[in-house]
């Protein structure tokens, strides 16, 4: 009876574990050179703005408009001025079209620093925010009708003026109603005399119609007389 030896497996040596780390290495290096570096998505950011930062003004502006390097998103923007950098803020009504956010001024600036802030949500999502900052040298309105003090002088001009309208506009109107009582005045005469010469007429016309049956009888016993004198004539011959 023989007896028979079963060979077991030689136990696996430590260089199997090495060379496959060694391969995994090689293939990430690999795939981060030929990948290469990942850029990172930077934010959108103010590139101008109407005013300027830092602009000084004749006058209040009617309007803030800032300008963005990319489209922004349309959500929930915000844009408020600071009269004097730090009053009660005013917040704005911002209109958004593409990469250009605009908010009109309804009421004037007064004279000073202002800083208007903003907040937008950039075209990759995250909000950003920030300020800028203008000086406005004239008061409200100071460009256009002054203060809103009247001058005096200018006042009496005005109303000197109104006072020689109101009485050049009403000689006008009594040249204009004389001239239509003279136009009116006319007008009778020349209906009387057309109504004259329509009773003359009618007056020839009644007379002629009158003499005609005068002059037939007239006429009637001349011939009558003829043929008599004719008849006489005939019978003493």
């Amino acid at each position: 009876m023989r007896t028979s030896t079963l060979s077991r497996p030689a136990p696996p040596t430590a260089a199997a574990p090495r060379a496959l780390f060694a391969l995994l290495a090689a293939m990430t290096m690999a795939a981060v050179m030929l990948l290469g570096p990942v850029p990172a998505h930077a934010h959108d950011t103010l590139i101008s703005s109407d005013p300027a930062d830092g602009a000084t003004l004749e006058a209040s502006p009617e309007q803030i408009t800032l300008t963005y390097s990319a489209d922004v998103l349309e959500v929930s923007p915000v844009v408020q001025i600071s009269p004097g950098g730090d009053g009660e803020p005013i917040v704005l009504e911002p209109v958004i079209d593409g990469p250009t956010v605009t908010a009109q001024i309804t009421e004037p600036l007064p004279a000073g620093t202002h800083t208007a802030q903003w907040r937008v949500v950039s075209s990759d999502g995250h909000p950003i925010e920030g300020s800028i900052t203008f000086t406005v040298e004239g008061e409200p309105g100071a460009s256009g009708a002054g203060s809103g003090e009247e001058d005096p002088a200018q006042t009496d001009g005005e109303s000197d003026e109104g006072e020689a309208g109101a009485m050049e506009s009403e000689d006008a109107q009594q040249a204009e109603d004389a001239q239509q009582a003279e136009d009116t005045d006319a007008q009778d005469g020349a209906d009387a005399e057309t109504a004259g010469s329509d009773t003359a007429d009618g007056t020839t016309q009644e007379q002629g119609t009158s003499t005609t049956p005068l002059l037939l009888g007239v006429i009637a016993v001349a011939v009558l007389g003829v043929a008599l004198a004719s008849f006489f004539a005939l019978r003493r011959r």
